[in-house]
């Protein structure tokens, strides 16, 4: 059955409605930009966070796991358009270690009919250049399950690799290349091949501007920028945008001592409101 929401009440056109929502599900997946992914602080800065060196999730790039100095775990969900069927939940573990930072991901994205699911496995690792400069290198190994109903379910794996460098004292210099293995499943759905490039600036802790170009093989060349101010330690205010399809965003972040909430909002030009919220434990 499926579950409250617009479309609630409405049994009897069940096979349409189906595919509408397999429809809008294979939209939300597929469009050419990440969205409402990686956390609600990374929705919130329009997803450019290929440069956010100490981000948790690492969606934009695997690299930034190296940059942690503690141990992380983070919850997020989001709900694509207002639609409950377009659900999508998230956990991420980050573990530092003096031989490089381990990441473990799980994702499930969908409803009844159509269902996404991700289990992650990444490592990254810095290298230093020269005496004072580091090169952050990551990979992250992604397995890749989808069931229809009434159609089964088949799984695949991606691979995707990034670096990250502090290429001035306050800019940072981020590249990542996802599914670099072209994975499909049964041979034909493709998955999202993309290249990005970031660069972060940070002329004060309590401010950081972020820009990223993001080219998938399937679209036009998408632009993001983010915009993150600090005006107290305990508090984040955020807002961003991107093109190809064209959205704006917004959010808000707390930090009291080893918790972290985040809370976004994505406005699509033509499909609304989209709200994502992150909660993390920070060691």
């Amino acid at each position: 059955m499926i579950g409250a929401g617009p479309f609630s009440g409405m049994h009897t056109h069940r096979p349409f409605l189906l595919l509408l929502l397999g429809c809008l599900a294979c939209f939300a997946r597929t469009a050419p930009a990440q969205s409402l992914e990686g956390g609600a602080r990374a929705v919130a800065l329009g997803s450019a966070a290929t440069a956010l060196h100490d981000d948790v999730w690492g969606l934009g790039n695997p690299a930034v796991w190296a940059t942690r100095e503690g141990r992380a775990v983070s919850f997020f969900a989001s709900e694509a358009f207002g639609l409950s069927e377009l659900r999508l939940g998230a956990m991420q573990l980050v573990e530092p270690t003096r031989f490089g930072a381990f990441a473990l991901g799980a994702r499930t994205f969908g409803f009844d009919g159509f269902r996404e699911s991700h289990l992650d496995l990444g490592y990254a690792r810095g290298f230093s250049l020269g005496t004072s400069r580091k090169i952050h290198l990551g990979v992250r190994l992604r397995y890749y399950q989808v069931s229809i109903e009434k159609y089964g379910s088949r799984g695949t794996v991606g691979l995707s690799v990034g670096w990250l460098a502090a290429v001035l004292p306050k800019v940072y210099a981020g590249f990542q290349a996802t599914n670099l293995n072209a994975p499909r499943l049964a041979g034909r759905e493709e998955f999202e091949r993309t290249l990005s490039f970031g660069l972060s600036y940070l002329p004060d802790p309590r401010f950081r501007l972020l820009a990223d170009a993001v080219k998938d093989v399937r679209f036009p060349l998408s632009l993001r920028a983010g915009l993150e101010v600090l005006p107290v330690q305990a508090l984040a205010l955020r807002a961003g945008v991107t093109t190809e399809p064209t959205r704006f965003t917004t959010g808000v972040g707390v930090r009291l001592s080893r918790l972290a909430a985040d809370v976004a909002a994505e406005r699509h030009e033509v499909l609304g409101w989209s709200p994502a919220f992150s909660l993390s434990v920070l060691w």
